[in-house]
């Protein structure tokens, strides 16, 4: 009895991963440095991760990502700063942490599903 219920929690939290799309966050990226790294964000409905990225003609000033407000916005280039000529690209992506450069976190995921699969060949055992 204790095997299958080892084996349902198991399964419960396989099952748990499958959530909403996540989305890196960064509010400000110099190159590969983040100074202001947040904790993943959840995409909610019609959202999806974006990344934007400051130019200063092709030079790169700095970058941010998380989830996007609006689907409007993505894949677009705009030139909000006349002055200096800032122009601000936004991207969209719509599988987990697709967005900006970093270590993925998705990667525990093939582990723990092998992880899974050999506990409950070893329950069944």
């Amino acid at each position: 009895m204790s095997k299958v219920l080892l084996l349902g929690v198991s399964l419960l939290l396989c099952c748990a991963l499958a959530h909403g799309l996540v989305c890196r966050v960064c509010k400000f990226q110099v190159g590969a440095l983040c100074f202001h790294s947040r904790s993943p964000c959840t995409a909610e409905r019609q959202q999806v991760c974006e990344t934007t990225k400051a130019y200063i003609g092709k030079v790169p000033l700095f970058s941010k990502y998380g989830c996007s407000r609006t689907r409007e916005t993505c894949n677009m280039t705009e030139q909000k700063d006349t002055v200096f000529e800032v122009s601000y690209n936004r991207t969209c992506c719509e599988t987990d942490l697709c967005n900006a450069a970093g270590p993925t976190r998705a990667a525990g995921l093939p582990l723990l599903s092998g992880l899974g699969a050999l506990l409950g060949w070893w329950l069944l055992k």
